[in-house]
This record gives structure tokens, C-alpha cells and sequence, in this order.
């Protein structure tokens, strides 16, 4: 059976047709993982955010309360080497 130019035509669009209705069918629930990736990956950025700002904060208030210990105690040594002074 030979099959003319018109046949053929026909036969190619059908399969560029169909080649096209299945790439465009992957290419959207490709995308549709790929927001869903992103959406779990920006929701896990946030959190990660947060976790660090709270640890920036929890730092910042260790160090404070280490400044005003550390302050404490060098009032307490000078007080010692005054009365050690004083005393020898």
C-alpha cells in the first residue's frame, strides 16, 4: 500500500499532534512539582530564619548577662586588691 503526500501530511500532524499534547501534559506536572518543591523549600527557609533570629537573640542576652557578671566581677578584685593593699 503507498500512501500519497496528503496521507502522509495528515500522519505526521497527528504524531506532532500527539507528541505535543504529551510533552505539554509532563511539562505541567513537572511544574506543578516544582512548585510544590518550593513551597516546602520556602516554608523550611522560614523556619530556619526564625531558628536563627532566635539564637541571635539568645546570644545577644548571654553576652549581656556575661558583660554584667564580668563587671561584677571586677569590682569584687578590686575591692580584694584594695583591702590586700591596705592590709599588707
Amino acid at each position: 500500500m503507498n500512501t500519497g503526500w496528503p496521507e502522509a501530511l495528515v500522519i505526521a500532524i497527528i504524531v506532532i499532534g500527539g507528541v505535543a499534547l504529551i510533552s505539554t501534559w509532563v511539562a505541567s506536572r513537572a511544574g506543578v512539582a516544582s512548585e510544590k518543591a518550593k513551597g516546602t523549600n520556602a516554608e523550611q527557609y522560614g523556619k530556619l530564619v526564625a531558628d536563627y533570629e532566635d539564637l541571635t537573640r539568645e546570644t545577644r542576652e548571654v553576652q549581656a548577662a556575661m558583660q554584667a557578671d564580668l563587671a561584677g566581677l571586677r569590682e569584687k578584685v578590686g575591692s580584694i586588691e584594695r583591702m590586700m593593699r591596705e592590709v599588707g
